[in-house]
């Protein structure tokens, strides 16, 4: 295409808030129908785009919409060169009806109507090459099913308006001035280009897992040999990819192992050797208590982390992969998870899993305890 096309774009919270809506709300950097258990219809109008230049011509509208056909999708586009306009012999300005939050939607409509250009049903992708006007603002209307909200994910004007058809010979032009048939004949095959070159132009965001769409980072977890991606939730996963190289890299070692288990649990585990234990070697305490616990194998280690990191027998399993993944196989390893009591003997360790409190007064708050005393006869 002659010249990069520009958009503006509505895809997060913040650009939700802005417009106006009902019976939808904002769900992390989407729009969701209010309820999951019962139909209805979603409203939302967005803001006003100013495109910065009188008689802009529009380009297209792209609605992105998730468990919503185009069938259950309508569209109403308005557009204007002047913010001022006049209602029920009373003057207006766009900002005002925007900024006035007593009036909603149905009063906008009606207020509006004036600036309405085009009417969009079973589309979610449409050309506005018959909208002009510096201002633009889209009002949508979602279908919204029981048991599967529909959710606006963005949407996305383009301007200004270029067509293909504008490249042919002038007698192709000539021909299609009144039917403008062959124009939107040719916009298919434009939309499609304009798609491919976004894609193209945006193809470093795949490989980046700070910025990947979820369902593309099981794929990147392939090219690093991640196995058992279900189990990472999303946030964890675009965490370990970022981390993959330089656990690769460190991969069989202590480090390596430390972090793995860390991205998963959000702390660090603690890592016994049996190395690290020689020095304890014919004492006492070696003999009753770290021998009993951690054994002489020299190729065993242990990976102990705290209860509180474990949720459910699930993640003991998962641990357990994951430190497998990430040690030689000549290595044999054991998981001990913590738990909060001082047993003798046993794997307590002082402000780990156990702690000395202070001795204070009885009281009924959920976290006091009377020891076992005999208060009296």
């Amino acid at each position: 295409m002659s010249e990069k096309m520009k958009y503006f774009i509505v895809n997060n919270a913040y650009d939700f808030e802005r417009g106006k809506y009902e019976n939808m709300t904002v769900d992390g950097n989407r729009l969701r129908f209010a309820s999951d258990r019962i139909s209805g219809i979603g409203r939302f109008m967005t803001r006003v785009f100013d495109s910065g230049d009188r008689g802009t011509v529009w380009h297209r509208l792209l609605i992105n919409t998730e468990n919503c056909s185009a069938d259950e999708l309508r569209v109403t586009v308005y557009a204007t060169d002047k913010k001022e306009f006049v209602y029920k012999g009373a003057q207006f300005t766009t900002d005002e009806v925007f900024g006035d939050t007593s009036i909603n939607l149905d009063e906008m409509k009606e207020m509006l109507a004036v600036f309405e250009k085009k009417r969009v049903t079973g589309a979610r992708d449409s050309l506005l090459h018959d909208v002009s006007g510096r201002y633009l603002w889209v009002y949508t209307e979602v279908f919204g099913i029981s048991g599967s909200p529909a959710v606006i994910k963005d949407i996305r004007v383009y301007l200004p308006a270029e067509s293909w058809i504008e490249r042919l010979p002038q007698i192709y032009r000539k021909s299609d001035s009144e039917t403008h048939f062959l124009e939107r004949y040719l916009g298919i095959f434009q939309t499609l280009y304009q798609e491919i070159e976004d894609e193209i132009d945006t193809i470093a965001d795949r490989f980046d897992p700070e910025c990947a769409e979820s369902g593309f980072l099981t794929w990147l977890a392939e090219w690093m040999d991640i196995s058992d991606t279900s189990v990472w939730d999303e946030e964890k996963l675009r965490k370990l990819l970022m981390s993959a190289l330089s656990l690769y890299r460190g991969r069989g070692t202590r480090e390596s192992l430390s972090r793995a288990i860390e991205l998963y649990t959000g702390e660090k585990p603690f890592i016994i050797e049996n190395v690290m234990l020689r020095e304890y070697a014919g004492t006492q305490e070696y003999e009753q208590s770290l021998l009993p616990m951690y054994g002489n194998d020299p190729y065993k280690i242990f990976v102990l982390v705290r209860s509180e990191v474990i949720k459910n027998n699930a993640d003991i399993d998962i641990l357990w992969r994951i430190a497998r993944e990430m040690m030689p196989v000549t290595v044999d390893f054991e998981l001990k998870v913590l738990e909060p009591y001082i047993f003798l003997g046993q794997y307590s360790y002082l402000g780990i899993n156990s702690y000395l409190g202070k001795p204070g007064n009885a009281a009924l708050d959920g976290r006091s305890r009377i020891t076992f005393s005999v208060l009296g006869k």
